[in-house]
């Protein structure tokens, strides 16, 4: 009989003990916002990329006092985003499709980078 009680309040213990390693926060700073993420393929809003205009450049080049500031001790991948986002602040469009990079670098540093893409940007669909 001892036996049996021990082993039951063993077992109650253990599940008691893995049903509280759960985490209880959410996104949001701990709050259940009640969204979440579906990867049916689809998206949930009603925008498209639209092209506008040519295809445009942007060269960061660290022969410039604000570009060696810019690429200074960025990753390739850092420097691509950046390259991206300002090319789009520059020519006021929402994303860049089809952006192609060009770089030069010495070892790990970057000394240029280049992007070219055409801008497009969000538009409502037509229902």
């Amino acid at each position: 009989m001892k036996k049996h009680l021990f082993l039951l309040a063993f077992a109650a213990a253990s599940l008691f003990a893995i049903s509280s390693c759960g985490s209880t926060r959410a996104g949001a700073g701990g709050y259940d916002t009640g969204m979440g993420v579906y990867a049916t393929g689809r998206s949930a809003n009603s925008y498209d990329l639209v092209p506008v205009g040519d295809r445009i450049t942007y060269t960061i080049d660290i022969s410039t006092p604000e570009g060696k500031q810019k690429l200074y001790k960025l990753s390739l991948a850092e420097a691509q985003r950046l390259a991206e986002t300002e090319a789009c602040r520059k020519y006021n469009c929402d994303r860049l499709i089809d952006p192609r990079f060009d770089y030069l670098n010495k070892g790990k540093r970057i000394l240029r980078i280049t992007v070219d893409g055409r801008p497009g940007n969000y538009r409502t669909r037509d229902n």
